[in-house]
């Protein structure tokens, strides 16, 4: 079920799965300000359904922002869906190790501070994302 879409982000919700699927429009670079849009776009949608588990594919961004920058808009998605029933978040990025690192490192600094643990990880393929989700 289509939710959202606009020039950033498609949005749709998979009801049979329980999933909330989020992915770039286009393969190019989008900027710290896009991915926050972005993301506030996956909080307004996750707010309004009984939502558990979130896949972000955001593979196509191929634009690094920095680990400051990563921090800042994981920080924003996460205490967005604080007042959801989300659990799992499998996020799907690129092969970068580098990239990886420095969301995943945003990620651990942010979670101790966050009231309600999410489950979060980094994919490289949609089928290994949705096993974890789908346990």
């Amino acid at each position: 079920m289509k939710l959202y879409s606009d020039k950033l982000i498609r949005i749709h919700y998979s009801p049979e799965q329980g999933i909330l699927y989020a992915a770039w429009q286009e393969h190019r670079s989008y900027n710290a300000a896009e991915v926050k849009t972005a993301f506030m776009d996956v909080v307004s949608s996750a707010r309004e359904l009984n939502i558990r588990k979130v896949l972000l594919n955001f593979a196509d961004n191929i634009q690094d922002l920095t680990e400051e920058e990563y921090k800042t808009v994981l920080a924003q998605l996460l205490v967005g869906l604080l007042p959801t029933p989300i659990q799992k978040i499998a996020c799907i990025g690129t092969s970068s190790t580098v990239r990886k690192d420095r969301i995943m490192a945003a990620y651990n600094d942010i979670k101790e501070s966050l009231s309600k643990p999410f489950e979060f990880r980094f994919f490289s393929s949609r089928t290994e994302a949705l096993l974890w989700l789908n346990l």
